[in-house]
């Protein structure tokens, strides 16, 4: 295995016990924990990314670890839209309309961005522009819903780590396919990573929080 395909593997390893986390909070706790926003780029760039991973690419690890994380995510979106409403100020037809052209919107935007950038500068910069929007989306849900409910401190650190592989792959090692070393992603990763460090900051002191209401007087 070379240097990038284990990195990548990394990445792909952190994000699915993150998703798969996710899951499993999501139906423990009835509601979502992937914001929808971020939650829909992801799922489309996901899908495009492993179809055209896999006619450009083959069986190549980041194919297969994008496959994955397709699946995986159609279950998060599952838990959107059975638990979700009750989140969303909007009647059910609202509800679904909106979150179906949001899909739509985000597939169209995958679309042109590949057309424009080409398949590995198109899923770097939008993947990694996605996971941005996604870690402040991450501490909005948490103060939206009064601390970490539907949320946990696997899902934010996996994510945590995930993230921060990808990062000194292509913005510190250097990645061939990739064009060598990019310090655009090592920048954004590294603000991705301090944002992600905050969140588990918050998730953490929230636990501790807990416990102490849940302690029983002496």
């Amino acid at each position: 295995m070379t240097t990038s395909s284990l990195f990548i593997a990394l990445c792909g390893i952190g994000w699915i016990v993150a998703y798969v986390d996710a899951l499993r909070i999501g139906f423990r706790d009835k509601t979502y924990s992937i914001p929808f926003i971020t939650l829909a780029l992801n799922l489309t760039w996901e899908i495009h990314y492993t179809v055209q991973g896999y006619f450009v690419f083959g069986y190549h690890v980041s194919t297969i670890v994008n496959f994955l994380w397709v699946w995986i995510d159609i279950g998060i979106l599952y838990t959107y839209f059975k638990y979700g409403r009750k989140e969303v100020k909007a009647n059910d037809t609202v509800f679904y309309l909106q979150a179906f052209i949001f899909l739509i919107l985000s597939s169209v935007f995958h679309y042109y961005t590949f057309e424009w950038l080409g398949i590995v500068q198109g899923a770097l910069y939008i993947g990694f522009s996605i996971n941005f929007v996604m870690s402040f989306l991450f501490i909005r849900m948490f103060y939206r819903r009064g601390g970490g409910h539907g949320q946990s401190l696997l899902i934010a650190i996996s994510k945590c780590f995930g993230t921060f592989s990808s990062t000194v792959l292509i913005g510190m090692i250097g990645s061939k396919t990739a064009g060598g070393i990019n310090k655009h992603i090592l920048y954004l990763g590294l603000i991705i990573f301090v944002v992600d460090l905050f969140y588990i900051y918050l998730l953490v002191q929230d636990k501790k929080s807990t416990k102490k209401v849940l302690q029983p007087k002496a």
